[in-house]
């Protein structure tokens, strides 16, 4: 490894893992404010809190108009020149005009809840959940906005402290006090709305912190519309697809079927969704970092670091979908209980389209770094025509079936897309010897494992638990009896104990250095 590409993957690693830490934090907090409030309130209520989420989340994506995503192009391009009043204006320009149109949204939805309740939907009591989220639109914004400022000053760190412990622990705190004093579902959005205030409040005060040095007055900013404008633009159109992509079959169930079949449909998309955890805990860290290689005209080292991050991806996500695959109705009845094992096909049909899509995720990334924007919005836009027509076509046949298979065949299509467009200008390659030993080592472990406790015949949750934490741990046994790592792996493992002060001889030992 030459001394750029050692750098790019060495700080993908810390930087990765220390996102790896707080998504985990943030989507266990998550996941479990989840299963209690679709517990508490049953797939009725849960289908109509869902459905006032998911319009926050969109109006959210209007509001930030694509600009979040070119803050970390720009400001580490603008750091690794030195232009440090380039840095400010793009600050206090994303800021105006991400804040000013998240309360244009705000005001509109406030307005028209009731014609989105009644025309659109005819949901009792969704016009008053809409008004209740149009309220967090503003701070909803303004926390993505800081996540992705934290993200281009490297500092991940921070994202866990908004996000993971103020933002989603608050939430989780907030519904347990909602549901031991036995409120009601408008108590639960806003003590949801709550949470995203005080959290944004935290954000601002960490980057204040950490950027005093820009935010000092003697600085004078320059702004630099020309830029960020004409980039931003075709990725808000990306972001505004691709988040109706996501949501499309949830609105589209929504109008066709019941807020309860809304709320079972979205256990599979949460359990399914959650491979991407993987994927965007390096994929937040990739993006600024090979922008940097990109400034730096590296295109060996981005190659290299792609590759090398791709396998940890697909070593960790890997016995997470063979088991998932294997056990849809088992998960659900651990997770979310006895009333949403009617989301086991779905959640088998999706959780196929999410492992491909967070194989294939750090190929979006790569493709912003080289610019192909437009390819970007216009694949989106044509998988997201597609997922309409065939949402219309299969919800009203297959009911939430219908909207696994519809939401699957675009998220494939999509993603292979953009993955071929940048293998082909990036012209990376696969160790297929590695990926060999890596299948082998999930299968093989899980096979094992789990025959092993079906001859016990231990099948209460308590051991069907255990059997997880086993085939886990015998995965990677098996990666490292089967030498499946490479030197970029054994250089971040060096890189992790000068970083800790933790000598790992025995791990090196087994892995035969």
């Amino acid at each position: 490894m030459d001394e750029l590409e050692d750098y790019a993957i060495k700080k993908v690693a810390k930087g990765g893992f220390i996102i790896f830490i707080g998504i985990i934090l943030s989507s266990l907090a998550f996941l479990f404010y989840k299963i209690l409030a679709a517990r508490y309130l049953g797939p009725s209520d849960y289908g109509l809190l869902v459905l006032g989420i998911t319009i926050l989340n969109i109006a959210s994506v209007f509001a930030l108009a694509g600009i979040h995503q070119g803050i970390g192009k720009f400001i580490n391009h603008y750091l690794a020149k030195k232009q440090h009043d380039k840095v400010k204006g793009l600050l206090i320009s994303s800021f105006i005009i991400t804040i000013s149109l998240s309360i244009v949204i705000l005001f509109l939805l406030y307005y028209f809840s009731d014609v989105i309740a009644e025309r659109i939907f005819n949901m009792e009591g969704l016009n008053t959940i809409i008004a209740i989220f149009s309220v967090g639109v503003p701070f909803s914004v303004l926390t993505q906005l800081l996540k992705y400022y934290f993200f281009a000053f490297k500092k991940p760190e921070y994202v866990i402290i908004s996000e993971s412990i103020f933002e989603k622990m608050l939430n989780l705190a907030f519904l347990i006090v909602v549901i031991s004093i036995s409120a009601s579902l408008y108590a639960v959005g806003w003590a949801y709305v709550l949470s995203l205030i005080i959290s944004s409040v935290v954000a601002a005060l960490l980057l204040k912190s950490k950027i005093k040095n820009i935010l000092k007055k003697s600085l004078k900013p320059a702004f630099d519309f020309k830029q960020l404008i004409p980039f931003s633009f075709p990725l808000m159109v990306t972001g505004i697809l691709g988040m109706a992509l996501a949501w499309t079959d949830t609105i589209f169930i929504g109008i066709f079927k019941s807020n309860a079949d809304v709320g079972i449909y979205n256990v599979a998309y949460i359990i399914a969704s959650a491979l991407m955890i993987i994927w965007l805990s390096f994929g937040n860290i990739f993006y600024p970092i090979i922008s940097e290689l990109y400034a730096k005209k590296a295109k060996d080292a981005i190659r290299k670091t792609f590759e090398t991050v791709s396998r940890w991806i697909f070593i960790l996500v890997l016995p997470i979908f063979i088991f998932v695959l294997a056990f849809p109705a088992r998960t659900l009845s651990i997770t979310f209980g006895q009333n949403y094992l009617g989301a086991a096909l779905p959640l088998v049909i999706l959780i196929i389209g999410y492992f491909f899509t967070t194989l294939f995720g750090l190929s979006e990334h790569g493709l912003r770094t080289f610019n192909k924007t437009k390819f970007l919005g216009l694949t989106t836009l044509i998988g997201l025509i597609a997922n309409i027509f065939l949402n219309i076509i299969l919800i009203p046949l297959y009911g939430i079936v219908g909207a696994a298979i519809a939401t699957t065949l675009s998220l494939l299509s999509i993603n292979a897309t953009k993955f071929f467009m940048f293998k082909k200008i990036l012209k990376f390659g696969y160790n297929k010897q590695l990926y060999l030993k890596y299948i082998s080592s999930g299968i093989i472990s899980f096979a094992v494992v789990f025959y092993i406790f079906k001859l016990l015949n231990l099948y209460y949750t308590f051991f069907f638990i255990l059997a997880i934490l086993v085939y886990i741990v015998f995965y990677y046994v098996l990666l490292i009896i089967f030498k499946s790592f490479s030197e970029e792996d054994f250089a971040v493992l060096e890189a992790v104990e000068r970083r800790m002060g933790i000598k790992f001889t025995i791990i090196k030992k087994l892995l035969g250095r």
